[in-house]
């Protein structure tokens, strides 16, 4: 399934990659990377994640084709603290939101955890 790609996402994308990330968002809960360093490594590797997908979003984008790049970004972030790895998840979460993706249908959960919490806990008991 072909994803949007009118100006309005490509002005939301760029707009993230422009964003400085990593930085402390109380609202979130996120204090910010460890250090500068970090913090770069961390930033370079999501903004590189936005501008593969606004070059694929100008030439027409599926959805299978989003989430393998995101994917990719997942496994060079899993190396990251986890706080960098839940920030980066977040700014996921964001693109879904562009793009009108409604559910990772688990993705993120497994990225991050390894198992898909929903099928987890969605798991009914049997009673005797």
């Amino acid at each position: 399934m072909k994803l949007p790609n009118g100006e309005n996402v490509i002005d939301a994308l760029v707009h993230l990659k422009d964003e400085k990330k990593y930085i402390e968002d109380v609202s979130r809960f996120y204090p910010g990377a460890p250090d500068e360093v970090t913090r770069l490594k961390a930033e370079a590797i999501t903004n590189l994640m936005i501008s593969s997908l606004i070059s694929k979003t100008r030439s027409g984008i599926t959805e299978n084709e989003f989430w393998i790049v995101l994917e990719l970004c997942a496994s060079s972030m899993k190396f990251m603290d986890s706080e960098e790895m839940e920030r980066s998840l977040e700014y996921m979460e964001q693109l879904m939101d562009i793009y009108g993706i409604e559910s990772s249908d688990g993705r993120l959960s497994d990225w991050r955890y390894g198992f898909n919490l929903e099928d987890y806990t969605n798991k009914t008991v049997s009673k005797d």
